[in-house]
């Protein structure tokens, strides 16, 4: 008689111990192939446990296909030699730590902010009023495009700040801007030619292979990239940034811009991806104007997120589409699920409906505004300024710092890991090979910096390049 240790079983179900046991003599062959098991009830009897236990590991040993039943005859153990390999993992699995991200004095990374500024509280109050007022809401399939309250909120906060005319319908939700462009390049045949700036979004250039599409390097000037490069290189779709050519906080000027169209307009299928990142972050003069507002043609695809101007954990982003582009994703993507919870995107609605999400960037723009004067000032003061430029836009979170040094990059990186800094350079976000020797460029990105700290972390910056001999 088949007899098991049921004090071996710790917490878990009688009926799971016995299955588990049956289930690996079956692998290991110790019951062999079409070896006949006893009944039910012996077996029951054996253990002096109930009947309805032992059936129920019966019925699960037959339902995976462990045991076959004869009428009559009663249960038969399945062939398994062919299988003898199995093993079925039984261990209790590891548990991951939680690992956290080295805590820099400073960390010059674009993607870095400074959570301290974000009104949690406020945002915490528009995720509980989403969880009381969604109802039903909240647990139905969300539009492949977002839901209608969130892209509604959205179209009336560009129009009040950014003077764009927007009909919810071309709004799309996504995850992040790198899966929006993931989604948009579907749109276009297999192949299509894209072209960038040197310097920008290198990532595009580095993945362009994985989203089907031809990633073009245009060279250009200080004004933006050579349009008339995109008639040779025969581009489909030009990546820009007008607000802000990041890292360079330049603006794209209006010659610049009337070229652009002109060339998308001369085309059937051409368009401007117009990348408006950052744009709410201006110092001085009005805000830039976003090429679609200025577009009379509908070729623009406007791209924008929240990640920058709330937190970077929250990965929503919005794309809008020329009609003839919404027209086709309904029909050849519209199969796809968004991306972001119903539950992220009603609280985000009620985060720009309240007004909550206008106040926030009016701070925000105010407080960079402080911050940016005061780096530049700690800098005036600092002796590293006798061999280094900087070159700043107002506009952005960033400026460049220009430095005449013979040290190298990996040298100056280890210097500032050394004294906790994590220095972002301007060749992380440039595919030009171009390099000018004896110096070295730097993004300074201040969005992450805490005012009192600005002295030390110049401070710090100065010893890496006066400290030794350049």
């Amino acid at each position: 008689m088949i007899t098991y240790d049921l004090g071996k079983r710790g917490k878990e179900p009688i009926y799971v111990f016995l299955y588990r046991q049956i289930r690996d003599d079956i692998l290991s062959g110790k019951i062999g192939p079409n070896e006949k098991l006893p009944s039910k009830r012996a077996m029951a009897g054996n253990h002096n446990i109930g009947v309805n236990t032992v059936a129920n590991a019966y019925d699960q040993l037959l339902s995976e296909g462990y045991l076959y039943s004869a009428e009559k005859k009663g249960y038969f153990a399945t062939d398994m030699q062919q299988f003898s390999d199995i093993r079925i993992n039984t261990s209790k699995p590891a548990r991951i730590e939680t690992v956290e991200e080295t805590d820099y004095f400073m960390d010059f990374r674009a993607n870095r902010i400074n959570l301290n500024n974000f009104p949690i509280s406020t945002w915490n109050r528009c995720m509980r009023k989403a969880i009381l007022d969604g109802g039903d809401s909240l647990y139905k399939t969300v539009p492949y495009n977002g839901i209608p309250e969130l892209r509604n909120a959205i179209s009336a906060y560009l129009f009040r700040n950014r003077g764009m005319s927007v009909d919810p319908e071309r709004i799309f939700i996504g995850a992040g801007t790198e899966f929006l462009f993931k989604r948009l390049f579907e749109l276009f045949d297999k192949g299509t030619n894209v072209a960038i700036e040197e310097t920008g979004f290198k990532k595009l250039a580095e993945h362009g292979d994985r989203l089907n599409i031809n990633v073009k390097v245009i060279s250009g000037d200080e004004d933006g990239i050579d349009v008339s490069g995109l008639e040779k290189n025969k581009i489909d779709v030009v990546y820009v940034a007008p607000a802000n050519r990041f890292p360079t906080g330049k603006v794209l000027p209006i010659k610049k811009r009337l070229e652009l169209f002109s060339w998308a307009y001369e085309g059937e299928e051409r368009y401007i991806v117009e990348d408006d990142y950052d744009s709410e972050f201006r110092y001085s003069g009005r805000m830039i104007i976003p090429m679609f507002s200025e577009d009379i043609n509908d070729r623009v695809v406007y791209l924008n997120t929240f990640s920058k101007t709330m937190v970077p954990s929250l990965r929503i982003s919005y794309m809008i589409l020329p009609e003839n582009l919404v027209r086709r994703y309904k029909e050849t993507l519209g199969f796809y699920s968004c991306t972001v919870s119903s539950f992220e995107q009603y609280a985000l609605a009620e985060f720009i409906n309240s007004g909550a999400f206008e106040r926030h960037i009016n701070r925000m723009r105010n407080f960079y505004k402080k911050q940016r004067v005061a780096i530049l000032k700690e800098f005036e003061k600092s002796p590293l300024m006798k061999i280094a430029e900087i070159e700043e836009h107002n506009a952005g979170t960033h400026f460049l710092l220009k430095v005449k040094t013979n040290l190298k990059k990996e040298y100056i990186y280890n210097e500032g890991i050394n004294k906790e800094l994590h220095i972002s350079f301007f060749e992380d976000y440039s595919l030009s090979k171009k390099k000018e020797p004896g110096y070295v460029t730097l993004v300074i990105n201040y969005a992450a910096m805490v005012s009192d700290k600005i002295p030390e972390v110049v401070s710090r910056l100065t010893e890496i390049f006066m400290n030794k001999k350049s």
